[in-house]
Formats: C-alpha cells, structure tokens, sequence
C-alpha cells in the first residue's frame, strides 16, 4: 500500500497513532520487584559471562531528574562510580559498542565533564575501535553542538520543541562534524501551529536519521493530523523505516530486515544489526542483560550511600518467564524489522507458532482487515502504514498460549 492510502485506511491510522500502549518493547518499571536487589543483578552478570552470545554492550548514561538540585561534580563521581562497579562484574570480552547520552545529561554535566565520562569507559571496558557516542539534547538547549563533538561525542540528536529552532541547531551540529546527526519528534500539539512549517526545514537539512514521536507523553491537545502529515512528508522525502520509531535518509545503505529475530531494539529505544545487552548509569537508570533487567534507585542520597557500600544500586527488577520470553522474541521482530518470520521462529523454538500465539492471532484479525498488515509466504510484513502503528501490532503478541 503506497504513501496513497485509501482514505479510509489514512482515517483509520490517523484515529489510531495516538491510542497506541506505551511501553511494549521492554516491561515497564511498575512491574519490577523490590525483591529483586543486588544479588539478582550479580547473577545475571555472571550467566551472561558464561552463556550469552553476542558480547556486545550498549552503556545507557541518564540524567538526573529535574526535580533534584545535583552538585555536577558530586553526579559525574557517582557516574564513575557506578561504572566501575559494572565493569568489575563483565567477562573481558564483554565489548562496548555505543554509548547514549541520554536527554539532560549533557546539560547538567558541563562539556569538560562529559569528556571525563566518555574518557573513563575506555579505561573500565573494553570498546570496539570506534564506538558510537550519541549525545541526545533539547531544540531549547543553549549547548553548543561543537563543544560536545570535542569532548567525543559522535552523533547529535536533537529533540524538537515548540517555540524552539531545533532546525537550527541540527544544522549547527551539521558542521562541527558529528558522524551522523538524527531529529527526534515529539507528539505534535494543536497549540503548536508553527510544527509542519519547522519540521519542513528540518528535511531541508537531510539528516541521516528522522525518529517519529513515542506515544509515551502526550500534550493536552495532541495533533494527529500534524503526525500523520509528518510521516507522509518523511516518506516522500525518501526516507525509509529503519525499524522501531528510525527512518533513515534513503542514500544511506539498509539493513535486511527479514523478520528473523536477529536485529534488536535495545532500552535507548535504537534499533541494531544484533541483540544488544544495555547496561544503565544513572539516577532510575534501566538495564537488560539477557532477559534480565533492573532499575537503580532513584534517590542521589540512597544511591551514594549504596555506592559507597560497593554496589551499584539496583533497587527492583525482573526476570522474564519463558512464555514471556517467547513473546519477548516477536515483538523485537515486529518493532525492529516490522516484520516477522514464522518458520523462523518455529526453528528456533522448536514450537508451533499459531499454538503458542492463538489469542495473539484472534486480536491481529481486525489489524489484518484494515489493511497495516498482510502475510507474505509465513511472513507477516507491516504496511507502511502498520509502521505508524507496530506498537499496536506488537502487543498482540505480549500473551503466550503455551509454555516453552
């Protein structure tokens, strides 16, 4: 189905972008069990030592939040703290491939800080040769895109806002020479009439990367016909979906997307070329390690305390069962390739996916008839415009039938 919908297929995705469940990638924090302390997270490390392959590590560093007045100093410490108290637990050949920066870390941390942070994680851990760095900042930020390129920051994304000129930062960022800048949408409001004009210049700017809006956070008057158009104009850009909410520039070279479970969308919300552990520095600082994950506390005076101790500071987390698990594995297939192979998943299972997925089925049928969805040969391919909607898609597939 082309970027030409039938009309009643572009009213119906229009109706259904923001009724979207948020979070459907990974559990959310409510879920977690206080239970689960420091002890759960050890042993997760040491299996993930011995038994998961790939190796490969993306470090996730969060700001602290707002409503916390934090000496810079006294969080860069904690930071390296922490850091170092992951390190320990991680084989050698656990290797970092890509750091995130995530929203507000670089504004609460001076350049000259972000620097030693960046240079301490070659010093704990071992890096592929040229990781990726990517520093996430706000279209409002006063901070200059070229004093983080100098501190080792690879890639900029800016995080567009009203009454902001983000494209005037991306374009700043353009020539300090990132390797790849990206601009990230937020929901569109119906009090922000200046949003299609600003994301048009935007495009005029070509960046590498254009991430669509997470219905994580809406505006009291979200505007879905401004999304919609958004998407449109990314598409007729020659854009193209990169998997989760990424679209990519269309000169740049494209993943194969087959559907196989191979590729991963990692805690940062990134999509990879393979399954991708996420280990997160920082106050409420999420990581995965396997199907394992935690949650620091979120207190800077608990945490010091805890660091001082000689812990990292888990305060809750969760073990995935194997049904969900089973569920787990589709969902990164349908958010990272928007699609997803049957026989695929059979094979490396060794169960019946209609089985396992029956109630799954029964809730895409109506998905099915509305045209974002379609099988092809045992491979279920979301529509162009099912792209807008794989949240939806995906969580059909969060209850499991049967056991592993």
């Amino acid at each position: 189905m082309s970027v030409e919908a039938l009309p009643t297929v572009m009213a119906a995705t229009r109706a259904n972008v923001l009724r979207q469940p948020y979070p459907v990638l990974f559990p959310p924090a409510e879920h977690f069990s206080a239970g689960f302390g420091e002890a759960g997270w050890r042993a997760a490390m040491l299996a993930s030592n011995e038994h998961l392959i790939p190796r490969v590590l993306t470090l996730g560093f969060k700001a602290a939040p707002e409503s916390q007045r934090i000496d810079p100093g006294a969080y860069l410490a904690a930071l390296l703290s922490a850091l170092q108290l992951q390190a320990a637990g991680l084989a050698e050949d656990r290797e970092v491939v890509a750091m995130v920066l995530q929203l507000g870390l670089a504004e609460q941390l001076p350049p000259t800080m972000v620097g030693q942070l960046l240079d301490a994680v070659p010093a704990r851990l071992r890096t592929v040769a040229r990781p990726q760095v990517e520093v996430r900042v706000d279209a409002g930020s006063r901070l200059q895109p070229a004093a983080l390129r100098e501190v080792g920051c690879t890639r900029l994304t800016v995080l567009d806002r009203a009454n902001a000129d983000g494209p005037a930062m991306l374009a700043a960022a353009q020539q300090v020479g990132f390797t790849a800048c990206y601009y990230q949408l937020r929901v569109p409001s119906m009090a922000d009439p200046a949003f299609v004009d600003r994301f048009r210049q935007v495009l005029a700017c070509a960046p590498e990367r254009i991430v669509l809006p997470t219905p994580d956070v809406l505006p009291a008057d979200p505007d879905a016909d401004a999304w919609w158009q958004a998407w449109q104009e990314v598409r007729a850009a020659g854009y193209q979906a990169l998997g989760g909410d990424h679209y990519q520039r269309g000169d740049l070279a494209m993943p194969a997307r087959p559907g196989d479970g191979m590729r991963h969308c990692d805690m940062a919300a990134v999509p990879r070329r393979e399954r991708c552990d996420f280990i997160g520095i920082g106050l409420g600082a999420r990581s995965q390690i396997g199907d394992v994950y935690c949650c620091l506390e979120q207190d800077m005076a608990r945490w010091q305390a805890r660091l001082s101790a000689g812990h990292s500071g888990v305060a809750s987390g969760l073990i995935l069962s194997e049904r969900e698990c089973l569920g787990d594995e589709v969902v990164q297939s349908i958010a990272c390739d928007h699609a997803l192979d049957v026989a695929a998943f059979e094979w490396r299972n060794a169960l019946p996916f209609r089985e396992c997925f029956s109630s799954a089925m029964n809730s895409l049928q109506p998905l099915l008839e509305s045209g974002w969805l379609h099988w092809d040969n045992g491979v279920l391919r979301l529509q162009h415009e099912g792209e807008l909607l794989w949240r939806m898609i995906a969580a059909c597939f969060r209850s499991v039938d049967t056991t592993a």
